[in-house]
C-alpha cells in the first residue's frame, strides 16, 4: 500500500539531500579534487581553485538555503521540540557550518581574486581549513539526528 508524502516527510527528504549533498561536496573537494589541483603546481592551482570555486558557489548557495529552510521548517513541524537540547545542538552545528562557509566564501574567497600568487597558498589553506571545519560540524549533526532517534524512537 503506497501513502502520500505528509509536508513532515516531503521536508525531511529535502532536508537530509540537500545537507548530505553540501557536506559530500565538501568533502568531495577536501579529499580529491584541492589535493590534485595543488599537484598542478603553485600558478595552476591558484587558477583552478578559483575556477571551481566560482562554478560551485551558487550550488552551494541554494543547498545552504534548501538545509537551512528545511531545518528551521521541521523545528517548527516536528517531534522534536526547538528548545530541546538535541535541536540546540544541531542548530550550533548549522550555524558552525554556515559561519565557516560564509567567512570561507566572503572574506577568503576575495582575497584570492586579489593576492600576489605567492600568497594564494596560504589564502586557500585557510579555506580549506574553514571547510573542514564546516563538514565535521555538519557530519557532527548528522550524528546527532541519528543518537536523537536512537533515544528517542
Amino acid at each position: 500500500m503506497i501513502t502520500a508524502l505528509t509536508l513532515y516527510d516531503l521536508l525531511v527528504l529535502v532536508h537530509v539531500i540537500a545537507m548530505l549533498s553540501w557536506i559530500g561536496a565538501m568533502y568531495f573537494n577536501l579529499t580529491l579534487l584541492f589535493p590534485m589541483y595543488k599537484a598542478q603546481g603553485p600558478v595552476r592551482y591558484g587558477e583552478l581553485m578559483q575556477a571551481q570555486g566560482t562554478r560551485a558557489a551558487p550550488l552551494l548557495y541554494l543547498l545552504i538555503a534548501l538545509t537551512l529552510g528545511s531545518g528551521i521548517a521541521l523545528s517548527l513541524t516536528g517531534p522534536v521540540a526547538p528548545t530541546s537540547p538535541l535541536a540546540i545542538a544541531k542548530g550550533a552545528c548549522l550555524l558552525l557550518m554556515l559561519a565557516c562557509h560564509l567567512y570561507g566564501s566572503l572574506v577568503l574567497w576575495p582575497r584570492a581574486f586579489f593576492a600576489l600568487d605567492s600568497e594564494k597558498a596560504a589564502i586557500f589553506f585557510a579555506y580549506r581549513v574553514s571547510m573542514f571545519f564546516s563538514a565535521s560540524a555538519g557530519t557532527v549533526a548528522i550524528v546527532l539526528t541519528y543518537l536523537g532517534k536512537q533515544f528517542n524512537p
